[in-house]
């Protein structure tokens, strides 16, 4: 149920960015999505599942959902430093130790809606 709640936040801000653009059908919403957020730890198929839901009778209805991992600044209490993570981890790869996520701001970001003209 997590994951719905979250689509409906994504379609609603691909509505309202969607209302400045210019017309034509939206065929992808492209987000830009932390290395360390959980959103990259879900079944693929259950995020487009929960998206296609949120996206029932909206502008967004039809579109598919494509995740674009970013780097993220991580910070290991253990070794007492910092680290870039490229891909999903909840471990130092140094000590093994919990990682703490950085606060570099959102863990996911409408980076582009494709519309087909």
């Amino acid at each position: 149920m997590h994951e719905l709640h979250l689509m409906t936040q994504v379609v609603k801000a691909a509505e309202t960015k969607l209302s400045e653009t210019v017309d034509g059908k939206l065929s992808a919403v492209r987000l830009k999505v932390s290395a360390l957020s959980h959103l990259l730890a879900h079944d693929q198929s259950a995020l487009q599942t929960a998206f296609m839901l949120a996206a029932r009778g909206t502008k967004v209805e039809g579109a598919t959902l494509e995740l674009i991992p970013i780097p993220s600044d991580a910070w290991c209490p253990q070794c007492r430093r910092d680290i870039v993570v490229t891909q999903s981890q909840e471990a130092c790869s140094a000590c093994g130790g919990p990682l703490v996520m950085g606060s570099e701001g959102p863990e996911a970001v409408i980076h582009e809606l494709v519309i087909k003209e």
